[in-house]
């Protein structure tokens, strides 16, 4: 079939202009995609951050209402004690009671107060210290544990098992329980009496620095127990000890002078030059 110049350039024309048309389409559509797809992110984003600004304005609020809580305790605890009111009850005043730590337990086993510290908190840390003791095995919490349920504190009394913890205590190079052990065997307290299984636990905890071992050590040895060539060394422990208690110094002023004593003079001169290089 013939097609003349006309028709060609007709033909010519309508391809274009589909082309352009289709061209010009598909671009709206994909401009009003990522139009839409950019307000959808900014809109998600906006939930995103009012969700980060709530909750952490609940968190500050829930910290706040901790500490107003703790804040009105102290005032009331405060404003009683200027009334000359003394809270009989832990629950009078709430608060939060903190674990003992290692050392602030060391100090209060030193002291001799541990277990009137247990009676203060109102035995509400039997659950933790029991935990320390029997699982974690801390040498400070099994004597606490041990001196509890030896005299019954906060728990039922159980001798036997409170020695054990004591014993396992001891067994860690606690002084305390070195030395308490070797004083409930001097006194015949929960177990029988037997001084020479004594004097290696007073010894062992002298040695550690434990001052009332010291003591307790040289004591025994001036009575005769023990053996004579451990009065060089105990004397040692006792000249080489610093107390600013007058009662204290008095004492061990006595001890030294009974060691030497029963010590000949050569052995006295070794033990005062041991101890000035300990």
């Amino acid at each position: 079939m013939f097609i003349t110049p006309t028709t060609r350039l007709t033909t010519i024309c309508h391809y274009v202009k589909t082309a352009t048309f289709y061209y010009v389409k598909m671009t709206v559509l994909v401009t009003c995609t990522s139009v839409s797809l950019l307000a959808m992110n900014a809109a998600n984003a906006d939930v995103n951050d009012n969700q980060t600004v709530a909750s952490q304005s609940i968190e500050s609020q829930s910290v706040g209402v901790k500490e107003q809580r703790i804040t009105d305790s102290g005032k009331r605890a405060v404003a009683a004690e200027k009334a000359g009111n003394i809270a009989t009850k832990y629950r009078d005043y709430p608060s939060v009671i903190e674990l003992y730590s290692d050392d602030e337990l060391n100090q209060l086993i030193a002291d001799n107060t541990h277990l009137k510290r247990v009676r203060a908190d109102e035995c509400q840390l039997v659950a933790d210290i029991k935990v320390r003791a029997e699982l974690v095995k801390l040498p400070t919490y099994q004597f606490l544990w041990g001196d509890m349920l030896a005299w019954g504190v906060c728990v039922d009394k159980n001798a036997e098992l409170g020695v054990y913890f004591m014993r396992a205590a001891a067994r860690q190079g606690l002084p305390r329980a070195l030395e308490q052990l070797g004083r409930y065997y001097v006194q015949g307290k929960f177990v029988q009496q037997d001084i020479e299984r004594a004097l290696p636990l007073f010894e062992q905890s002298a040695k550690l620095g434990f001052l009332p071992a010291k003591v307790q050590w040289a004591e025994l040895l001036v009575k005769g127990y023990g053996s004579p060539y451990d009065y060089q060394t105990a004397y040692s422990y006792l000249y080489n000890t610093v107390t600013a208690d007058v009662k204290m110094h008095n004492k061990l002023t006595i001890l030294l002078a009974k060691l030497e004593n029963l010590m000949p003079k050569r052995v006295v001169i070794a033990a005062k030059n041991a101890a000035k290089y300990n």
